[in-house]
């Protein structure tokens, strides 16, 4: 079934090449030009992407924009079961996506069927949330000086074409939450995945195709983000740009794209706070589960630790204690590897040791780990750490934990404050009022009391200052993000 499903999406040659689709047809650019994908595991080649053409991208735009008056006007019940019919072929191919993600992007076997399932719930959820949406009728005589004269009836309606950016890290999960909120709204859309989980994505893009999306309705562009991406989010026809990404790659997306709608969820430097009071066995477990989920490879991962230097101290033995029974770096396709698989790239990992050689150059103590062999970081554990150190400063992608101690919690508060990122941040303590006292004086987009940062539940808001992202995202919230209010006011005659 798989090989049926897909088979229009590639030669079927190995390593296989996957065609684009311009919302009508899969087919090869005319550029002649591929991008190789290569597994973080092992340096082989997964499969190659297209490398499309400006020219094409016109098409698909020209296209989308046609598509998506008719879109719009199909009834909303219509759009709701083609979600679900979506939702049921991801959990039908849950095993064929899973392998495919841990070999493109190194997940291991249980965080790549964590992403599959979750991504079909939260497509399910999506279509089940987006009925409940109403519009609203106002009447004039509310304000003072009106009369009723007036009636406002405001509705919700598409913004036109929308473009989806999706990042390396969640290629199906936070495609998805761009997707199908965009979709179910009435807008199209055009999709540009990431290059390394792309082939993830020309998958999903065949799903919604087979699941009655009309043509021109969605397509999926390949090729780099510096030639494709910035043709795509520029582009005259673009009515909204949904991004996750890099905070740097969001400032240049925002600059170009000008004055559209944009939801961006960006980098994020997380912080966790512990308290003296802090349960200790709980706070360890949570910050190395937070530290080093999928290598650290999360923009809701926690990146530093901020405590007095004695409550920091007994956190470290038991972060210690914790991290041979929850890490395990290694092969992800070996069922005994936990947590700590590669990094996305050779590159990635040099990046990430020059960050820890420069920060131990400034002072900083290895406490656990801090060198790389190839694609493969050790799980690294660093004491001694101060904001202005590389490794605090830059979101460093990786399994890092740095620590660094304060004098008061007034200063971790400033130091939280003073940084460039503002995604999540946690709070450890016993204390759950103290620690919405203090949750209220930290400048981010949320706060996490007794837990590591996440994106979930779904239909919680989730949201990032700063430079860590625009607009608010979660199931009802994303859905609204896709659409705008459009009043229609009806003046009664006199």
């Amino acid at each position: 079934m798989p090989a049926e499903f897909f088979e229009p999406i590639s030669n079927q040659k190995t390593p296989p090449v996957y065609a684009y689709f311009d919302g009508i047809h899969w087919k090869p650019s005319a550029s002649g030009k591929t991008i190789p994908v290569l597994s973080p595991i092992d340096g082989s080649v997964v499969g190659e992407l297209q490398s499309v053409t400006p020219s094409e991208i016109d098409a698909v735009m020209a296209a989308a924009s046609v598509a998506q008056k008719g879109w719009e006007a199909t009834p909303l019940n219509k759009r709701v079961t083609i979600m679900h019919l979506a939702a049921d072929w991801i959990r039908h191919f849950e095993d064929y996506l899973t392998a495919l993600l841990v070999r493109e992007i190194g997940k291991t076997d249980s965080e790549a069927r964590s992403e599959i399932k979750r991504t079909a719930d939260l497509t399910d959820y999506f279509a089940d949330e987006v009925q409940s949406l109403r519009g609203e009728t106002l009447d004039s005589d509310n304000f003072p000086g009106y009369d009723k004269g007036r009636i406002a009836v405001v509705e919700r309606v598409a913004y036109g074409v929308a473009v989806a950016i999706a990042p390396f890290n969640y290629p199906v999960n936070l495609s998805a939450s761009k997707i199908v909120p965009a979709l179910l709204m009435g807008n199209s859309v055009v999709f540009k995945p990431p290059t390394q989980g792309g082939i993830s994505g020309v998958h999903l893009t065949r799903i919604f195709e087979k699941s009655g999306v009309p043509p021109g309705v969605m397509s999926c562009v390949t090729g780099s983000g510096s030639e494709t991406g910035d043709a795509v989010i520029s582009h005259p026809l673009v009515d909204l740009v949904a991004f996750t990404g890099s905070s740097d790659t969001g400032v240049a997306i925002a600059q170009k794209a000008g004055m559209i709608p944009m939801v961006f969820e960006c980098g994020g430097n997380n912080p966790a706070v512990v308290m003296p009071d802090a349960d200790m066995n709980l706070t360890s477990r949570e910050i190395v589960k937070g530290g080093f989920a999928y290598a650290g490879q999360r923009c809701t991962a926690i990146k530093y630790v901020l405590g007095t230097s004695g409550v920091l101290e007994s956190l470290l033995q038991e972060v210690l204690l914790q991290m041979p029974q929850l890490v395990k770096m290694g092969d992800p396709r070996n069922p005994e590897t936990k947590l700590v698989g590669p990094v996305i790239s050779e590159h990635a990992a040099e990046q990430f040791q020059q960050w820890i050689d420069a920060s131990v150059s400034q002072g900083a103590k290895i406490v656990t780990g801090g060198t790389h062999n190839k694609n493969y970081m050790e799980p690294t554990v660093l004491t001694g750490v101060t904001p202005e150190m590389p490794v605090v400063v830059h979101e460093v992608f990786g399994p890092l934990i740095s620590f660094i101690a304060v004098t008061s919690m007034d200063e971790a508060v400033n130091i939280i404050n003073s940084s460039m990122f503002g995604l999540q941040a946690s709070v450890f303590t016993k204390d759950e009022g103290t620690g919405l006292v203090f949750a209220k004086q930290l400048n981010v987009g949320t706060v996490q009391i007794n837990g590591s940062p996440q994106r979930g539940p779904d239909h919680f808001p989730f949201l990032g200052i700063k430079r860590s992202g625009l607009g608010v995202q979660g199931v009802r919230y994303s859905l609204e993000a896709m659409s705008r209010l459009k009043p229609i006011v009806i003046n009664k005659p006199n």
